[in-house]
């Protein structure tokens, strides 16, 4: 019986699924929580929002998000608006790429008291 108990202990821990449509977002911390990225077309200097799903067990704690032009050593002009939809998903809106070129998406997220960063690129023509 303490065997049972043990076996779907062990394997409920690693049984959590996560609905999620979109680019998986990369992050150098080993074992990290899954974050999806899903964004539809973006225009070049207006105003779009991103979907982003975070796939944890343990409640996020923060989420932020920036932008950056690495090969300009630079950012975008505004900053974006996070709101929480529940269950580990959060809408990014007024994300603003001003120019074209290779973008680098950056996302903080704090879990038991521990930020994760994550990093995707976006190429816009």
């Amino acid at each position: 019986m303490i065997r049972c108990a043990v076996c779907f202990m062990i394997w409920s821990s690693t049984a959590f699924a996560c609905d999620v449509i979109g680019q998986r977002m990369i992050s150098e911390v080993q074992n990290a929580p899954e974050v999806y990225l899903s964004v539809d077309e973006i225009p070049l200097a207006q105003p779009f929002s991103v979907l982003v799903s975070i796939c944890s067990e343990t409640a996020v704690g923060h989420m932020r998000v920036d932008a950056i032009m690495p090969a300009h050593r630079h950012g975008m002009n505004y900053t974006p608006k996070v709101s929480a939809l529940g269950g580990g998903a959060f809408r990014v809106d007024d994300m603003l790429f001003h120019m074209p070129g290779l973008w680098e998406l950056q996302v903080g997220v704090d879990i038991n008291g521990q930020s994760i960063f994550y990093t995707s690129e976006i190429t816009l023509k």
